[in-house]
Order: C-alpha cells, then structure tokens, then sequence
C-alpha cells in the first residue's frame, strides 16, 4: 500500500510542478469549424460589398455621362437645341457601356413644361451592364433652359 501512496503523492507533485494538459481531438475539431463559420461569413460579406460596389461605380459613371451630357446641350445655341430625330449611340465610359436618350421639350401645348422661350431638356442615361437590377435602372436629369432674348417685361 505504501507504494500507491508514494505514486499518488509522486504523480500531485508532477502534477503541481507540470500543470499542462493537452486539448483533446473533438474540442480541436470543435474550435476548427467556429473558426470556420467565422471565416465564411467574412468571406461572403466581402463577395457582398464587392458587388454593391461594383454596382456603385456603374452609377457614378452613369451621373458623370449624364452630367457631360448636359454640359454638351449647354453649348448648343438655344435655337438649334431639339429631340434628336434618330437613336443616340450609346456612350462608353470607364469601360462600361450606358443608353443615352435626350428629351427637348418647347412645345407649351405638349404639357411637358416647355415654351416658346424656355425648353424643358432631359437627358435619361441607361447603364447596360448585366448586374443587379438596381444597378440597371436609368438615371435621370432635368433642367429648363431659358431663351438669351429679353420677354415682354423688359422694354
């Protein structure tokens, strides 16, 4: 008996002097798939933020067309600013490809909100980058333009 005591009392001394213990195979396997979950869900949320950002830029670029767009039909003089009579081409920018349909509107009875001296112009730009349907949808920009001459109130 007296050697199971001294092996109990050797092995609580190695126990104090030597306090590691080793994991064992199924907490191993349990760390590695919640560090697995964690990692999928980062990955798929950089996959997410990717594509929105992609989207983003397509309609970043698509404001700029619209915007130089307009500063084009700024210097159009005022007479000679009309609805194109045929399709425009589409307009390529930053590698993407985009629809532009440009509107002059100076037909007071049209109920568009032109006149004889102000034209209604709109200028629709359509991204046609396959993508998410947002990412599709056209942009729109309006202003009215008025006439250099002077109106009837300024005589």
């Amino acid at each position: 008996m007296r050697t199971q005591d001294e092996s109990r009392r050797r092995s609580a001394i190695t126990a104090e002097i030597n306090p590691q213990r080793g994991f064992t195979l199924i907490e191993v396997t349990i760390a590695m798939v919640v560090m697995m979950i964690g990692t999928l869900g980062a990955a798929a949320l950089f996959a997410y933020s990717v594509n929105y950002n992609s989207g983003a830029y397509d309609r970043t670029l698509a404001h700029a067309v619209a915007q130089k767009q307009m500063e084009y039909l700024r210097r159009v003089p005022f007479d000679s600013l009309v609805t194109p009579a045929q399709p425009e081409p589409d307009i390529i920018s930053g590698g993407r490809s985009y629809g532009v349909v440009t509107t002059v509107c100076a037909d007071a009875a049209a109920n568009c909100g032109g006149s004889a001296t102000l034209k209604k112009i709109t200028i629709q730009i359509t991204p046609r980058a396959a993508g998410a349907s947002w990412v599709r949808t056209s942009i729109r920009m309006e202003t009215l333009r008025a006439s250099p001459s002077l109106g009837p109130y300024f005589q």
